[in-house]
This record gives C-alpha cells, sequence and structure tokens, in this order.
C-alpha cells in the first residue's frame, strides 16, 4: 500500500457534540452546516461543525485534528467530510457529516505532502488531492492524487489510487468545472520541503501557472501561465461559477512594496485576465489574496485579504471592485444567501448582503472561542 492508516470510530473521547440529540437517530439539523479548521488559545486544532441561527453560531460536533488543519471537503452522497493537513501536512481526516465522528485517519508516503485542499468527483466516488513528491527538489514535482471513496466495516473511507503530475510546482487548491469532468489546479510555484516548514525554497525562479486536467487519464488539456514579470505571484486560492469563469487569488513573495495584482481570472480557451484594485485599495491588500469565492449566482465573487484586514467584493462580469470591509485577519468565506458569510483568525463569524450592505454579526459559545482557519465550506442541511 502506499499509505499507512490509523483507525478511529465512533466514541472518541476528542468529540464534543452540541447538542447531544445531534446523535439521535434520524435526527437532522433544519439549516445549512457550515464547517472550518480551527486552533484555540491552548494551540490545539479542531474541526468545527456549525450553523448560523439569528444572531448565534450552534455548534453542531467539535472534532480534535493532529495538527493545524486547511480546508474541509464535503460529499452529501457518502455523508462524509474530508478534513486536510495544512502544507506541508500529511495527514487527512474522513468523518461523519451528521455527527462529526471520525472514520479514518490517513497519511500520504514518506515523500509526498499535501497542500491542503481536496475535492470529490462530480459522482462523489472519488476524491482528489494537491501534493508534492518532495524526493524530487529539481523538477515539477507537483501531484493531482486520486483517492476513490471505499466502505470499511460499514464506514466510508478513502482508499490512495493513482497520480498524476500536475506539470507544476506547489499545486494548492483544485476545483470540478461545470461539465463535471475536468479538474482546474492552481500550480502555487512554491517549491517546499517538510525539513524546511513553509519556507519558499525558489523565490527566483518560480513559475505558477493554472492548469485543466481530465482527472480519467490525468491528460493537461489547457495550461495558463502570469505575465513573465508576475512569476512570482503565486497561483493559490479559486473558485468558478456555473458559467465557467474562474477567479485566482495570487500571493506575491517578491520585494514587500511591490505593486502588483492580487486577483486573475480565465476561461477556458480565452486569455488569462489580471484584475486590480483602485490605486487607493490595492497597497492595502498586503499583497496576498486568502480566499476567493463566488456569490450563489455568480454575479459577484469575495476576495479576502487577512494580512491586509481586508474584504473585498467584485462584479464578475465587469472585473471591477465594488465594495470593501475591514476585518481583522479575515479569511475564510462561503457564499450566502444575499451575499457573503467570513469568518476570521481573531474568531469573528459575520455575514453580510452586498444589496443593503447590512452586517449580521453571530456569536459564539463560550466553551466554542477559537480562531479560524483559512476556510469555510457548506455542507448543505445535513
Amino acid at each position: 500500500m502506499f499509505l499507512t492508516k490509523r483507525r478511529q470510530f465512533l466514541g472518541l473521547s476528542a468529540l464534543l457534540l452540541l447538542p447531544s440529540a445531534m446523535l439521535e437517530a434520524g435526527t437532522r439539523s433544519a439549516v445549512p452546516v457550515l464547517l472550518s479548521a480551527a486552533s484555540d488559545a491552548d494551540d490545539k486544532h479542531w474541526l468545527i461543525g456549525f450553523s448560523l441561527q439569528q444572531q448565534s453560531a450552534q455548534i453542531l460536533y467539535k472534532q480534535a485534528l493532529p495538527t493545524r488543519g486547511h480546508h474541509v471537503a464535503v460529499s452529501q452522497r457518502h455523508g462524509i467530510y474530508v478534513a486536510i493537513a495544512r502544507r506541508p501536512g500529511t495527514w487527512l481526516v474522513c468523518g461523519d457529516l451528521h455527527t462529526g465522528a471520525v472514520h479514518d485517519e490517513l497519511t500520504v508516503p514518506q515523500d509526498r505532502h499535501l497542500f491542503g485542499h481536496g475535492i470529490f468527483s462530480a459522482d462523489e466516488n472519488f476524491f482528489y488531492t494537491t501534493e508534492s513528491n518532495f524526493s524530487d527538489m529539481t523538477g515539477d514535482n507537483g501531484l493531482l492524487v486520486e483517492w476513490k471513496v471505499v466502505n470499511h466495516q460499514g464506514l466510508a473511507t478513502l482508499e490512495r489510487q493513482r497520480e498524476f503530475p500536475t506539470q507544476g510546482i506547489g499545486p494548492h487548491e483544485l476545483l470540478l468545472m461545470p461539465d463535471g469532468k475536468t479538474l482546474a489546479i492552481a500550480n502555487g510555484g512554491m517549491r517546499t520541503h517538510p525539513d524546511s516548514e513553509r519556507e519558499v525554497l525558489n523565490a527566483d525562479t518560480m513559475l505558477p501557472s493554472l492548469v485543466y486536467m481530465d482527472p480519467q487519464s490525468g491528460q493537461i488539456l489547457e495550461q495558463q501561465f502570469l505575465p513573465e514579470q508576475f512569476h512570482q505571484a503565486s497561483i493559490r486560492h479559486m473558485d468558478v461559477n456555473a458559467a465557467g469563469l474562474i477567479v485566482m487569488g495570487l500571493q506575491f513573495q517578491g520585494e514587500p512594496f511591490a505593486d502588483v495584482p492580487l486577483l486573475a481570472s480565465h476561461v477556458r480557451g480565452a486569455v488569462l485576465q489580471l484584475l486590480a484594485a483602485p490605486a487607493d485599495i490595492q497597497p492595502r491588500m498586503k499583497q496576498y489574496v486568502g480566499s476567493v469565492r463566488f456569490s450563489g449566482n455568480g454575479q459577484y465573487f469575495a476576495a479576502s485579504c487577512p494580512r491586509g484586514n481586508l474584504l473585498t467584493f467584485w462584479d464578475s462580469n465587469s472585473g471591477e471592485l465594488i465594495k470593501t470591509l475591514s476585518s481583522r485577519d479575515g479569511c475564510g468565506l462561503n457564499a450566502s444567501t444575499q451575499g457573503f458569510v467570513f469568518s476570521s483568525g481573531t474568531g469573528r463569524l459575520a455575514e453580510i448582503n452586498l444589496e443593503t450592505a447590512e452586517l449580521n454579526e453571530y456569536d459564539l459559545p463560550e466553551q466554542a472561542q477559537v480562531f479560524w482557519d483559512n476556510h469555510l465550506s457548506m455542507a448543505g442541511v445535513v
């Protein structure tokens, strides 16, 4: 086998369920559930499932993670979540979407590390992660890895299958395109090694790219590069709307005061477009976009800039900035009915209505005070 496993089942002492009625057979919440990785003041790390009701967040479960997590993927069909270790971590935790209970903890091979992101196939029978083969520190060592959803003793988990080169270095977020067949992958361009933690080892020679891949064959269908003068702008996070428009958030690894675009967009077959905020806003973005998400109708997108304590909101048709909102260390984003819900590294949870500019803040229970990680995932009504 390509991996090692540590099996875990129901009844873990680390699992906090609020309310306990969530455990009862057939019980389901009446509102959509959000999931996020988080940390607390004792530097313990968690996967948290919660719902937003009126002015408060109701914590549905709080599951301990081995180290800091990053993104959480969701399969409604199989009723599971997959929490993924932050770069350069090596674990994935697969658990029950309804209760939070862990089904399995998986570890990638010794010469691989994860980049914190994964996504299910359209039929949700396969799962894909981005990884690095750090035994090769000279060539393009980015990988797309295929996992199959399997049943083990009545519990859904993942089994590693195949891997394909992404024709780049440091692949980060990946998307399933609207055709349900093609994957879009952000080759961030940053070479890293676990022994050097998160240090960028190739800042002078970075070559980020956006690739479209057929995951059945591993064939690269299209590859787009940033202009050469922006080769240090790592493509990290992105989202796609129903029309196939991809928006990418960039993180610049060059001189700290360089004026560089931090967003780009692309439609297959067209030229990649760079997006810039007005001159008075661009410096406030601090050369770093932490998360990108489209609104429910795809008309708008949000890009968070946690280093600049800024959230930005854009028109997807014109590519123009339409609104900003200050939020200290604000990063996690997801679409809501009228706009976006967002989270921050200070523990803030809030929702903005783009039409009315109304801001709704959500309180957390005292026992659940945490610092949210970079991403928010929506599980729907479970």
